[in-house]
């Protein structure tokens, strides 16, 4: 590496601005991390150094030299006690070796100087003497403990974090601090310190139903369902009605496909009491609507169904409708807000970011973005920027919210989440903005009757068609969201079928999408094309792996047909396109960004077009580069089109090479139509409601309404 061998030879500067484009475009790469922190530590400006060199870490915690160098620069900033820490979580974490051993050296030499001695203890029975210093050591533990629960329970989690490191550093032993540790660790994005942390609280804490419950949680999320699935039932086990260990049980049965089980796990989960009775309540109701609608045997009419059930149980208790004082002029500056938990480094940030960028600071519009959580990145910061005001919200109860959003005068409100993580129906439901619209961040109503209005576009879902199974009504825009290729994308190649001399099919959604239906289909394609391969990636675990390989053994597929992958960073995961043809979308819950990316990369994706809106994505987007064709209106039509593309190959190699350009060139890559028609939708529906007309559904044009 170029950088490398500048700042090997002393050309630090060099050195440092070509790590900083390497982070420009890829700011999760370990290396470059790495190289940058030391660079500053050799600087001597360790602190500028630690974020670069906790990156590095967090990106592999299995290299020595990364965790040796964010111990160095902790040490050269003088935060011995944080380096004490990190070494002990290092080595839990098979770190060891002479340079281990001579930073403990050097670190337990640094701290004993400036340790004041000890007195010299009395004289005596030393049973005794122990006896009530250990007495006097839990008595100190207890009270740190007592102090961290109050903090954690006030929500005052700025303290409770440092809080919760005292307490692991100085009572290793004991599980509470390493329980907290273990959840704020992860509420900051930190997911493999996090994993550490809870799977040392469950050791020590081995009937703890929650330290049980945040561990299976953690493991759901990172879709290690089958292992999470044992701490969840071991949790149950101890506490039958731990309402906080179902939703996540709920979650890892729909990943394994298991939708009868999952049902059943979140029913139960809502039908209990919960211990907070604020907005993180609704996530048992959210991850009920998502598992639903991912489920093959649930039809569009009990899908609404059961989302208009969660709007009418969330609008029963929010009672508050505090007064509005906005002024009803139709020309007048609109204060806009926008509520969402995804304002970093998420696929939700990546569409929304162009549009900010080309409206924010006008003259016509006032925006305030509420963000409902505490990981912030440089996405974040980038977002910031766009806005008039920031209002973090995550530790903001539903009245809170409701207070913030009528104290700023916000005229229209936009949710960016719908029934996805960390979203704020609830304060929605107090109608606290006169308009109130959803956009983006989940495929299908809300359920509010207090929402107004929902942002979608003609090819998605075609007019008169689906406004039955919304709540909302709908606004039409040339295109639902902008969409922005990763900064690295690699090349579009040619046709691998041309080079290998067979067909490859592939697939780059989540495992939760991938259910037994799905392998069905994709199944019989393989079928009907003997010759032809397939790659699955998205793999979190070997566990996951066999269920696949299973299903599609069952159907007939040879084991050697089929290449499962893990996917890496964007970059890796970009490449893998280059390996295959075809991709085959999942169904009833079609790929979104999945099928975008590989698009981008020359990639067409077979869909099967849907009758609710989650199934309706992959056709949207596939119209929208004009490839219709790709769309089946049914399975059998999907095995016709697979089978008639792989006889095909001249064709779908010149269009391999036209792909990209034509999505540059759709609706959906215009850096001003889609803000000046949001823009535009915006002024509509607030003209309506000035003017005392409710809401109703309508088109926006590329030139005007």
């Amino acid at each position: 590496m170029e950088a490398m061998s500048h700042q090997i030879s002393g050309r630090l500067e060099q050195a440092e601005f070509l790590y900083r484009e390497i982070l420009q475009t890829q700011p999760g790469h370990a290396a470059a991390n790495h190289c940058l922190g030391m660079l500053y530590v050799q600087l001597q400006r360790p602190a500028a150094g630690l974020p670069h060199l906790l990156a590095s870490l967090e990106a592999n915690l299995q290299n020595p030299d990364y965790w040796l160098g964010y111990l160095e620069a902790l040490f050269a900033n003088g935060q011995l006690d944080d380096a004490t820490s990190a070494l002990s979580l290092g080595r839990r974490h098979g770190l060891d070796g002479a340079a281990v051993e001579e930073f403990d050296r050097r670190l337990t030499a640094r701290i004993l100087p400036e340790t004041p001695k000890k007195p010299r203890a009395p004289s005596g029975p030393p049973a005794t003497s122990d006896r009530a210093a250990r007495r006097r050591e839990s008595r100190k533990a207890g009270k740190l403990e007592r102090e961290l629960l109050d903090m954690l329970t006030a929500g005052n989690f700025a303290d409770a974090r440092p809080a919760a490191r005292r307490l692991t550093e100085r009572f290793s032993d004991r599980g509470l601090g390493w329980k907290a540790l273990g959840a704020l660790q992860w509420a900051d994005g930190r997911t493999d310190l996090a994993l550490a942390a809870m799977e040392t609280a469950v050791a020590l804490l081995p009937q703890d139903p929650e330290a049980l419950a945040n561990l299976g949680a953690l493991l759901t999320k990172l879709e290690r369902a089958e292992e999470a699935e044992v701490h969840l039932k071991k949790a149950l086990q101890i506490a039958p009605d731990l309402a906080m260990a179902y939703v996540p049980l709920g979650d890892a049965y729909q990943i394994q496909g298991r939708y009868a089980e999952a049902e059943a796990a979140f029913r139960r989960a809502v039908s209990l009491p919960y211990p907070r009775a604020d907005w993180h309540e609704d996530m048992r109701h959210t991850s009920f609507l998502f598992m639903l609608s991912h489920n093959p045997a649930i039809d569009a009419d009990t899908l609404f169904a059961e989302h208009c059930k969660f709007g009418k149980s969330l609008e029963g208790i929010a009672h508050s409708r505090r007064e509005r004082l906005n002024t009803p002029d139709p020309g007048r500056r609109l204060n806009v807000g926008m509520v969402s938990g995804d304002l970093f480094n998420h696929p939700v940030a990546t569409f929304i970011e162009p549009v900010l960028e080309a409206i924010g600071g006008k003259d016509c519009m006032e925006l305030t973005a509420y963000y409902n959580h505490v990981t912030e990145d440089v996405v974040t910061d980038r977002l910031r920027r766009c806005f008039d005001h920031w209002r973090p919200i995550f530790a903001l109860s539903d009245e809170q919210l409701e207070r913030q959003i009528v104290d700023d005068g916000i005229d229209i409100l936009i949710d960016l989440s719908g029934h996805t993580s960390r979203n704020r129906l609830r304060a929605f439901a107090r109608k606290p903005a006169p308009v109130q619209l959803s956009w983006i961040g989940y495929p299908g109503t809300t359920g509010l009757a207090a929402m107004d209005y929902y942002l979608t576009d003609p090819q998605w879902l075609p007019p008169g068609q689906f406004d039955a199974q919304f709540t909302e009504k709908l606004i039409y825009l040339p295109a639902t969201a902008p969409y922005q290729p990763p900064p690295a994308s690699p090349p579009v190649n040619d046709l691998p079928a041309l080079r290998t001399g067979m067909l490859t099919f592939g697939s780059f959604n989540r495992i939760g999408k991938v259910n037994a239906s799905t392998v069905r289909l994709w199944s019989t394609l393989l079928l009907a094309v003997p010759t032809a391969k397939m790659l699955v990636a998205a793999i979190a675990s070997g566990a996951q792996q066999s269920r696949l390989l299973a299903l599609f053994t069952a159907h007939g597929i040879a084991p050697t047909r089929l290449m499962f992958r893990r996917l890496g960073n964007m970059e890796d995961y970009l490449a893998m396109h280059h390996e295959v043809d075809i991709c085959l979308d999942t169904h009833p819950y079609n790929g979104g960004t999945t099928t975008t990316h590989a698009l981008w990369m020359g990639v067409p994706t077979l869909s099967l077009g849907g009758k609710m809106p989650a199934g309706r994505q992959g056709a949207a987007i596939l119209c929208m580069a004009g490839l219709d064709e790709f769309v089946a209106a049914d399975a059998a039509d999907f095995i016709t089109k697979g089978r008639d593309w792989a006889g095909r190959l001249d064709e779908l190699a010149k269009l391999r090479s036209e792909i990209r350009g034509r999505l540059q060139n759709s609706a959906s890559r215009d850096p001003n139509l889609i803000p000046a028609a949001f823009e535009r939708a915006l002024r509509m529906a607030w003209h309506r409601w000035c003017i005392g007309l409710g809401a109703e559904s309508f088109v926006v044009t590329a030139s005007g309404l």
